[in-house]
């Protein structure tokens, strides 16, 4: 299975439909035009077959360069010398990337018409990689003319040969530049925080990047968990961090956290307790869920209570930069803007169940 995953990570990287152009490069100058010509072609035909439709782009643009010169080698090649043959072939293969590029309109007009953001990385990718040879190739074909310029005879090997390693050079450079680039990219998104987005209903309809959806504010719902943590009667309230895209530095319950994509609701509240507090075992009561939209967010929020009596559980949990608030305290603050938005909210609601079935089992025990 990794070494499916594996080759699948190799085969999406669109800068080795070059290999066969440096394959060539190499069997040009010692082997059989004819079998030169063959081998690059092969090599083009199974990259085409392996790779994902819009990873093909560099291979397409192989196998015509390479049938075009595979006529040639019957005909044309035999009668040059071998830098002679490579220098046709590339300047095949420059052309060919030039006709590409002039019909690129065509090729993203088309895919627009999509929705796979997949398969358009994929397009965007092929299309950095077919620019940057294009231009890299073509510099060296000014280096091949320059060179033609010179008609010392008793070097012409030496700098035939050494031109040709320039070319290698140059697709080496390419191949590791984007496969650096996209190892970097992969580490990146195994780094990333994947969301859901969901309804209002709570069905999940697809994930977003979380760095990318802060940017676009409002426009996904992504779900949230909420703990209410209450003792004794009391809710405490700590100073929401400053890295917080909602209501930073206002005060809030210490628990909230986005649920990740694939994650179960309860089993993220349950990790992430025991992450963050500990592993401590306290009670945990799913509440309400609601959504909540503002100019800056859209959530489906998922608020759980945590009501605890006994003093050595609640101590264990070693909060700290908050304190627990009374229900006089908190109305006598409300509307001064010094809670969050999704706590006021859901005060109300906390007042008439839990903290009211509170007093309910107090007054009962006094009497």
């Amino acid at each position: 299975m990794a070494y499916f995953s594996n080759m699948q990570r190799i085969l999406r990287n669109p800068a080795f439909g070059l290999v066969s152009m440096f394959v060539f490069s190499i069997l040009i100058l010692y082997a059989d035009p004819r079998i030169a010509t063959g081998i690059a072609l092969a090599l083009s035909v199974v990259g085409y077959i392996a790779v994902k439709k819009y990873s093909r782009l560099i291979y397409d643009i192989s196998i015509i360069t390479f049938a075009i010169a595979l006529l040639f080698s019957f005909a044309v090649f035999p009668r040059l010398p071998a830098f002679n043959r490579f220098a046709i072939v590339e300047i095949i293969f420059v052309i060919s990337l030039i006709v590409m590029r002039f019909s690129r309109g065509k090729i993203i007009t088309r895919i627009a018409k999509g929705r796979n953001l997949i398969l358009k990385n994929y397009l965007k990718e092929s299309l950095r990689v077919a620019f940057q040879t294009q231009y890299a190739l073509s510099i060296h074909l000014l280096l091949v003319l320059a060179f033609y310029l010179f008609d010392a005879a008793e070097v012409r090997f030496v700098s035939s040969a050494a031109m040709v390693v320039v070319c290698q050079v140059l697709l080496l450079i390419i191949m590791t530049m984007e496969t650096v680039r996209l190892y970097i990219l992969d580490k990146k998104l195994f780094q990333e925080e994947w969301l859901p987005v969901v309804t209002e209903k709570g069905d999940v309809t697809g994930r977003v990047a979380k760095s990318i959806t802060k940017d676009l504010k409002n426009k996904f719902m992504h779900p949230v968990v909420r703990l209410a943590l209450i003792y004794k009667g009391r809710i405490y309230l700590q100073e929401r961090d400053q890295s917080r895209l909602l209501n930073p530095g206002k005060l809030d319950y210490p628990f909230e956290k986005y649920m990740q994509f694939n994650d179960n609701v309860d089993e993220t509240l349950q990790n992430s307790i025991k992450k963050e507090w500990g592993g401590n075992d306290i009670p945990l009561r799913f509440l309400l869920k609601y959504t909540f939209e503002n100019e800056i967010t859209k959530r489906l929020v998922f608020l759980y209570v945590s009501a605890i009596e006994d003093e050595t559980v609640f101590s264990s949990l070693q909060l700290q930069g908050g304190k627990l608030w009374t229900a006089s305290q908190i109305e006598d603050n409300m509307g001064t803007e010094i809670f969050s938005e999704c706590f006021e909210l859901e005060y109300e609601y906390l007042k008439n169940t839990v903290l009211l079935a509170h007093q309910f089992m107090n007054n009962n025990r006094q009497a």
